[in-house]
């Protein structure tokens, strides 16, 4: 493709992006650049024609303030239903928590009663023999 000299407007009808984004490309690559005989600047580049058929781009436009306040309402409602659902969160922490207590007190007074049992065995066993008879405890 052989260079040619393009107004800006040109050069973003044929890559598709608008005037500003070509004047940027322009100068990122360091295409040559001079003044036409209207006035309005040029570029030299060698581009492909754009296919027919391929619609324009149309420039992009900043968000207008309501587009700004609806997206900004629809976050704060996000936002709103982020804190309701930490809130139950806490609140199911909390009763599991208390219910971890009541458990771990649970099986503390269990491990203390089979302490009891099986000191009381313990004595128990201690106690029979020596309520065996006389003579059985000399047999050992």
């Amino acid at each position: 493709m052989e260079p040619e000299w393009l107004t800006y407007a040109e050069v973003a009808d044929r890559l598709g992006v608008t005037p500003e984004a070509a004047r940027s490309r322009a100068k990122r690559l360091g295409w040559r650049r001079q003044t036409g005989n209207d006035g309005r600047a040029l570029v030299l580049v060698a581009l492909e024609p754009r296919p027919p058929g391929d619609p324009p781009m149309t420039p992009r436009s900043p968000p207008g303030r309501n587009q700004v306040h609806a997206q900004i309402a629809r976050l704060e409602g996000e936002l709103a239903g982020v804190r309701e659902a930490l809130v139950e969160a806490r609140a199911r922490a909390t009763v599991a928590e208390s219910r971890l207590a009541a458990a771990d007190s649970e099986r503390a007074k269990a491990i203390g009663a089979f302490a009891n049992l099986a000191n009381r065995l313990d004595a128990l066993a201690a106690e029979s023999v020596q309520r065996r008879p006389w003579w059985r405890r000399l047999a050992g």
